[in-house]
C-alpha cells in the first residue's frame, strides 16, 4: 500500500440527483438552480457530505483498517462538473489526512483515525440486522434565529442503503450500512432541519464506535453564536457520536427603491437595456429608471418567472439573454424595432469565488468571459450610433484591494480600460464606469458583520451621472 495517492474526479448531475435521493437533503442550494443563483455561491452546490463520503470510500479502498473517528472541515463550495483532486496521505498506520481541492482552492480537509484490525462484519460498529428506510421527501424547515438556541430532537436514521452501497461500496463494507446511514443523515439534519433552509454545513467531528445504545439520530444545539450565525450541534446515534457545525447563510436580498426616489420624468424619453436586470443591482436600476419615466427592457439568463414578475410589477418587459451567445436572443429582443438609447451592463457571475493568497487564472477567465467578452458581444448586436450612453459598473476593489477579489479586480480594471477606448472610438457616447462600493445584494451578503452603502441611492447616482 502506498503512503500517498490522489485521484481527479467530479460530481455529475446524475451523481448529485442520486445523492439527494439517497440522503433526503433536498435543500434548494443543492437542487434548484433558480433558487441557488440568488445565494452567495450563485449556483447549485455539491453536498459537502457527498465529497467527504467519497474521500472516505477512496481511503477504505486502499487500507485494511476502518475509519474510527472522522474530523472534516468544508472550506468552500463547489459546483456540478467542477474538477476535484482528492489526495490521501497516510501519516501513520492508523491515521490519514485527506484533502480535496478545486483549482487553487482547498475544498475540504479530513483527518481520519483508523481502528486496528480487519474490516470484517464482526468488527464493524454498524449492525447489519437494522432495517434502514429511505428518507421521506419533505421541505426544509425555515428555522428562525430565535428558534435555533435550544433546538433539539430525534431524526430517523434514513438513507437509501442500496444507493449508498453502490456509490460508496468500500466505506459501507468497512463501517456497515447503519453507520453509513448515520453519517448521511448529518447532511439531512443540517440542510433540512437545523438550521434548515438557510444553512451551510461547515464541519463535523464524529467517532464511530460499537457501544452506543441510542436509537435514531439525536441532536441538540450546544451553542449559537449570532455574531457569526454559527451553530454547534451535538449528535449521537447507535454507532456514532460527535459534533456538527453549521452556519445560517444570508437570505436572498429583494431589490427595493428604499428612500431613493427619482423625479417622475427624470428618465422620460430614454430607452434602457438592462442586461442582468432581473436581480441584484440590475433590478434596482430597472426599478429606478421605470420610476423615473424611462422605458426598460431587462434581461435574464435563467429564472424567467422571477424576471417576468419583476418586469410586470415595474412596467417593464423581460427578455432572455445569454451574454455568452447573444446573437439570437438580441435579434428577438430588437425584432419590433425597439432600440435602446442607453445600455446598462449588470451581468455578473458569482463575485466572491476567490480566496486570499491564491490567484486562479481560471477564475479570471470566468470573470472576463462575462464582464469583457459578453459586454463586447452584446455591444456588437446594437446599433451603436443610436446609443447615447453606456453604464458599465466597476468596483472600488480596483483601487482598494479586497482579500479574495484579486481576479475580479483585475478584470474590472481591464473593463475600465476597454470602456475608455470605447468612449474614444465613439465620441458621441457617454460611457460611465463608476467604482461602486460594497452594496448589499444576493452576491455580497455575508455571514460576518459588514458595512454596506445604500444600494438604491448609489445606483441612482450612477444612473444620473450620464443620463439625460
Amino acid at each position: 500500500m502506498s503512503d500517498e495517492w490522489e485521484a481527479t474526479h467530479h460530481v455529475t448531475d446524475e451523481l448529485q440527483r442520486a445523492f439527494v435521493d439517497a440522503s433526503g437533503d433536498s435543500n434548494p442550494l443543492h437542487t434548484d438552480p433558480i433558487v441557488a443563483r440568488r445565494l452567495p455561491f450563485g449556483r447549485v452546490a455539491v453536498h459537502g457530505m457527498q465529497l467527504a463520503l467519497d474521500a472516505l470510500d477512496r481511503l477504505a479502498a486502499n487500507t485494511s483498517h476502518r475509519p474510527q473517528r472522522v474530523r472534516c472541515t468544508f472550506r468552500r463550495s463547489v459546483g456540478i462538473g467542477d474538477e476535484l483532486t482528492t489526495r490521501i496521505t497516510m501519516e501513520s498506520d492508523l491515521a490519514a489526512r485527506i484533502t480535496i481541492d478545486h483549482d487553487v482552492w482547498r475544498v475540504a480537509d479530513l483527518r481520519v483515525q483508523l481502528a486496528a484490525g480487519p474490516t470484517d462484519p464482526a468488527q464493524r460498529p454498524g449492525r447489519d440486522d437494522v432495517r434502514i428506510e429511505r428518507p421521506v421527501e419533505t421541505d426544509p424547515v425555515d428555522l428562525s434565529a430565535s428558534a435555533i438556541p435550544g433546538a433539539a430532537g430525534v431524526l430517523d436514521v434514513a438513507a437509501d442503503p442500496v444507493a449508498l452501497n453502490a456509490r460508496f461500496p468500500h466505506l459501507i463494507e468497512a463501517i456497515g450500512p447503519l453507520a453509513g446511514a448515520e453519517l448521511v443523515s448529518l447532511t439531512r439534519l443540517v440542510g433540512m432541519h437545523v438550521p434548515g433552509l438557510h444553512s451551510l454545513f461547515s464541519s463535523f467531528d464524529v467517532e464511530l464506535r460499537a457501544d452506543h445504545t441510542a436509537t435514531g439520530l439525536r441532536y441538540a444545539v450546544k451553542r449559537f453564536d449570532d455574531r457569526f450565525a454559527k451553530v454547534t450541534i451535538d449528535v449521537s446515534a447507535t454507532t456514532s457520536a460527535g459534533t456538527v457545525v453549521a452556519f445560517v447563510r444570508p437570505t436572498p436580498v429583494d431589490p427595493t427603491l428604499g428612500s431613493a426616489r427619482p423625479r417622475s420624468d427624470e428618465f422620460a424619453g430614454e430607452r434602457w437595456l438592462m442586461v442582468g436586470g432581473s436581480r441584484g443591482l440590475g433590478a434596482t436600476a430597472a426599478m429606478l429608471v421605470t420610476a423615473g419615466g424611462g422605458d426598460v427592457r431587462l434581461t435574464y439568463r435563467i429564472g424567467a418567472d422571477d424576471a417576468e414578475q419583476l418586469a410586470t410589477s415595474i412596467g417593464a418587459t423581460a427578455h432572455r439573454l445569454d451574454v455568452a451567445d447573444p446573437e439570437a436572443d438580441m435579434t428577438a429582443l430588437l425584432a419590433d424595432g425597439w432600440h435602446p438609447t442607453h445600455l446598462a451592463y449588470f451581468a455578473s457571475p458569482p463575485i466572491f469565488d476567490g480566496s486570499a493568497g491564491a490567484y486562479s487564472a481560471g477564475l479570471e477567465r470566468r470573470f472576463a468571459s462575462v464582464y469583457l467578452d459578453g459586454f463586447d458581444a452584446v455591444l456588437a448586436q446594437l446599433p451603436i450610433d443610436q446609443l447615447r450612453g453606456v453604464l458599465w459598473p466597476s468596483s472600488e476593489a480596483v483601487a482598494q484591494p479586497v482579500p479574495g477579489l484579486a481576479e475580479y479586480a483585475a478584470v474590472k480594471r481591464r473593463g475600465e480600460e476597454r470602456c475608455a477606448a470605447l468612449a474614444r472610438e465613439h465620441p458621441h457616447l457617454v460611457v460611465a464606469t463608476p467604482r461602486l462600493p460594497r452594496l448589499r445584494t444576493d452576491q455580497t451578503a455575508s455571514f460576518l458583520p459588514v458595512d454596506y452603502d445604500d444600494a438604491p441611492s448609489t445606483v441612482l447616482a450612477a444612473l444620473r451621472a450620464f443620463s439625460g
